[in-house]
C-alpha cells in the first residue's frame, strides 16, 4: 500500500495485491487520519487519534465516524482496537521533500508538529 501525501491539495492511497490494484483520492481529514496511522504502525486508540487531529482526546465520536467512513472505502486495509493498518500490509508513506509542505491546509496538532520537525509529529 502506498499513501502519497506529496501533493499540496491531492492525496491518494494505492493498494496492490493478489486481488488487484486500486487507488482512491483522499479528503483532507482522511489524509490526516491515514498519516497518523502510517506513523504509528502498532495503532492508535480513538482518544489518541482525537488528540492527534484535534488536540482534544474527548472528540472520539468524530474520529470513530471518520474511520467508519474510511473503512467502508478501504475495506480490508484498516483494522480496529486499536485503529491501525491491517496486519501484514506493507505501508509506504510518501511525504513532501520539505516537511513544511505536508498537508498544507491541515491544522491537526500532529501535522503541525511534523511540519516543524517536532517529536509527536510522526
Amino acid at each position: 500500500m502506498v499513501l502519497d501525501l506529496r501533493g499540496p491539495r491531492s492525496w491518494t492511497i494505492t493498494v496492490s495485491g493478489a486481488a488487484g490494484h486500486w487507488s482512491h483520492e483522499l479528503s483532507p481529514r482522511h489524509a490526516e487520519l491515514l498519516y497518523v496511522l502510517a506513523r504509528h504502525p502498532s495503532g492508535r486508540t480513538a482518544a489518541q487519534l482525537a488528540a492527534d487531529l484535534f488536540g482534544d482526546a474527548t472528540r472520539t465520536v468524530t474520529v470513530r465516524a471518520e474511520l467508519s467512513r474510511l473503512r467502508r472505502t478501504l475495506a480490508g486495509v484498516l483494522s480496529h482496537r486499536p485503529y491501525r493498518f491491517t496486519d501484514g500490509l506493507e505501508v509506504h508513506l510518501l511525504e513532501p521533500r520539505d516537511a513544511a509542505d505536508l498537508l498544507p491546509a491541515s491544522t491537526a496538532p500532529v501535522v503541525l508538529a511534523a511540519r516543524r520537525g517536532l517529536p509527536g509529529g510522526g
